[in-house]
C-alpha cells in the first residue's frame, strides 16, 4: 500500500536523511574514529522514538525517556 500524497515529502525526507547517515557513518569509519561512530549509529531507536513523539504526538513512556537520557548522558561522556 502505497502512502498517501499529502505525506510524499515526509516520506522523501525520511529516505534522504537515512541515505545521508549511511554517508556519514562509512565517512566517520574510514576518517574519524569507529567506537564513536559506531556509538552515535547506536542511538538510531531513539531518534525514532524521538521524531513518533514529535511527528505521531505518541507518548514516549518513563522508561523510553530514561534510555535516552542515559544514552545522550553516555555520549557526552564518551567525548569529554
Amino acid at each position: 500500500m502505497l502512502p498517501k500524497k499529502s505525506v510524499f515529502p515526509l516520506v522523501l525526507l525520511a529516505g534522504m536523511l537515512d541515505v545521508a547517515g549511511n554517508v556519514f557513518f562509512i565517512l566517520a569509519t574510514h576518517v574519524g574514529r569507529l567506537d564513536v561512530a559506531a556509538i552515535l549509529s547506536s542511538l538510531y531507536p531513539a531518534v525514532t522514538v524521538l521524531l513518533a513523539a514529535i511527528v505521531l504526538r505518541e507518548r514516549v513512556s518513563r522508561v523510553q525517556a530514561a534510555g535516552i537520557l542515559l544514552a545522550v548522558s553516555a555520549i557526552i561522556l564518551i567525548s569529554t
